[in-house]
């Protein structure tokens, strides 16, 4: 066989998701005492391409080849490689290792541009579609949702604009597919941005439906199965779950009056089981989810729990049954399960937990499954060692970034979790490359790291350092648009009395209404906690009010759920009735139970809670 022959063999294994095929392959190939430049350059870049979406060990393996070859070759006057396709390569690398603003300043040199460029000139497309599509993406990652969106946009009147200048089909069919793509992004983007109608008329669209269409012709799946799926994901994050059902269903051919009586038959696109499972899991129908989950790694659901336990072959499976069994509170079943999956088993000592080099993903599971489960020294020493760091290390060594992102973003909400606020502290800043003596000025400017900007926000409204937080707040808010830091902005101006002004130059969403209810929240337990609960009673009432507003309007977030709880706790709602919404909050976003309870408000909750508690005879 000749050595294009090869090429395109390791090629077609790669395209095709072989990687630890296409990885041998390559590695073969280099093996040759002769290769052209083209071609050797051609094979790094595809064993890179195969390492990186295997495992995170792999990934370095990938980024330090590309950089190997880079050092080979030329830059432009931007800093990009002249090697064809090597820095849009490298960036996924570094992108999929969390070195976000590494992948960004790579993407820009490919893009001509530079990192201080003004909004018009950063979101002009460059007539490359790959590489103007990877800077969107990234962005979209980076929660740069506006940069995401005016690209996009942009890319998308390009395309339109282009449309009638094609004459061959191989041209149209080139067009028709670049406009899919980015059409899927921006309704992605819009969807991210709570820009729920725009999102829901481009799908509609773009699978020839009419809004205002019977529920049977809305959930008849179109011949694109990424747009069905993009649809369902639109329709599960508003609330309208019998129509996402019914399309998942009718796309794995079953009618919506058979999922009631019959067992879950595993269906012929993984994807759509796993969305059916995540779907029947919002909706709280887990035996379902459960049975479908069980069916697919092809397990008995009245098996032995060793049986329940023993990994299949589908990590994404597995990853997804251990997540269930959390979610569900068969703790258990779950921690088996993933020390399983890492080769280690329950009643082995502690240290060989520790020293597992099990898949990434997993080791960060069974540190967050401890971290709910209260086992927090487990989950530090886990992630301590992930790390490359001991327990009995100085505060300058457990303070220093391990270049691994969401390691050191997962430590800081376990030191957070545990009240070790000054490591937290320190490490988020060292990650974002601040000094704590720095000027507020420098403090406060957004790092391109949207979790760690938030989660430094948290930090110093926990310390009471409101006017900082607020500062880095509004920057955050400008820079990524994203509804993470409007809602963050908007709770941490909840505390101050002239809030309702302040709100009113707000249009209402989500967010507003959210806010809004967390102030009369507030007000109410500063009320009765001066005088007793009858005080509150009114504010209590429109705090309930609110948040019920965008449980019936809006989609019933995670964090709307959690509040009206929290009101009919204050209430004096029976523990079943405020559990219940707790529990759901819960079942839709599990990561809650592993988020930092150390928000400013919760200790004026505690003293008003007692009040109500001892005013109703209770302990």
């Amino acid at each position: 066989m000749t050595i294009k022959a090869r090429i395109d063999e390791s090629f077609t294994a790669l395209n095709r998701q072989r990687f630890s095929d296409a990885e041998a392959a390559f590695r073969a190939i280099l093996q040759e005492t002769w290769l052209s430049t083209f071609n050797y350059q051609n094979v790094t870049m595809g064993l890179a391409r195969s390492l990186n979406a295997q495992s995170r060990e792999k990934q370095e393996k990938a980024r330090f080849l590309l950089e190997k070859l880079r050092q080979k070759g030329s830059v432009n006057k931007f800093g990009a490689s002249t090697i064809h396709n090597l820095d849009l390569t490298l960036s996924r690398c570094e992108q999929g290792l969390g070195q976000h603003l590494k992948a960004e300043a790579r993407l820009l040199a490919l893009r001509n541009k530079k990192h201080d460029a003004d909004e018009e000139t950063l979101c002009e497309p460059t007539g490359n579609f790959e590489i103007d599509i990877a800077a969107a993406r990234h962005w979209q990652i980076m929660s740069k949702y506006k940069l995401t969106e005016t690209l996009l946009l942009k890319m998308k009147a390009a395309l339109d604009g282009s449309s009638h200048s094609f004459t061959f089909s191989s041209d149209v069919n080139k067009l028709h597919k670049y406009l899919h793509i980015v059409n899927l992004a921006l309704a992605r983007n819009w969807q991210l941005t709570g820009k729920h109608k725009a999102c829901e008329r481009l799908l509609l669209n773009m699978s020839s439906k009419k809004p205002d269409g019977s529920e049977e012709s809305l959930c008849k799946p179109c011949k694109d199965h990424e747009i069905n799926l993009a649809l369902v994901r639109h329709w599960q994050a508003m609330g309208k779950y019998k129509l996402a059902e019914r399309l998942l269903l009718n796309m794995g051919g079953e009618h919506p009056e058979d999922s009631k009586e019959t067992p879950r038959k595993a269906r012929k696109h993984h994807d759509i089981n796993l969305a059916l499972m995540r779907l029947w899991h919002v909706m709280e129908k887990h035996e379902q989810a459960e049975r479908l989950l069980l069916n697919l790694s092809g397990k008995n659901p009245d098996g032995s729990e060793e049986s329940l336990c023993t990994p299949c072959k589908d990590h994404e499976i597995n990853l997804t049954l251990a997540r269930h069994w959390q979610a569900t509170g068969k703790y258990k079943l779950a921690e088996r399960l993933l020390l399983n999956m890492s080769k280690k088993y329950l009643g082995t000592s502690m240290e060989s937990h520790f020293k597992s080099s099990a898949h990434y993903v997993t080791r960060l599971a069974l540190t967050r499954l401890w971290q709910e489960i209260g086992e927090y020294e487990q989950s530090e020493r886990l992630l301590l060692k992930m790390a490359g760091k001991h327990p009995g290390d100085d505060e300058y060594s457990l303070c220093k970034p391990s270049g691994h992102y969401d390691i050191d973003l997962a430590l800081v909400r376990c030191w957070e979790m545990v009240g070790n606020h000054k490591l937290a502290e320190g490490l988020l800043l060292n990650m974002i490359d601040k000094h704590p003596d720095a000027s507020e000025e420098v403090l406060c400017k957004p790092s391109g790291y949207h979790d760690a900007d938030l989660a430094l926000a948290r930090q110093w409204q926990r310390a009471g350092q409101y006017e900082q937080a607020e500062k880095l707040l509004r920057h955050c808010n400008e820079l990524y648009h994203s509804n993470e830091c409007e809602l963050a902005l908007l709770v941490i101006l909840a505390r101050q009395a002239e809030f309702m002004e302040i709100i009113a130059g707000y249009p209402e969403n989500a967010n507003t209404l959210l806010a809004t209810s967390i102030h009369y929240f507030i007000v109410a337990c500063q009320q009765i906690t001066n005088g007793g609960p009858e005080p509150g009673h009114d504010n209590l009432n429109k705090a309930l009010k609110s948040v019920e507003t965008v449980i019936e309007i809006y989609s019933p977030n995670a964090g709307a759920l959690s509040q009206k709880a929290h009101c009919l706790r204050m209430m004096g709602a029976s523990e079943k009735e405020w559990k219940y919404w707790f529990d759901k909050s819960g079942h839709h976003d599990s990561s809650r139970a592993q988020k930092s309870k150390t928000d400013y408000w919760r200790s004026i909750e505690a003293s008003a809670l007692q009040k109500v508690r001892s005013s109703m005879g209770q302990t």
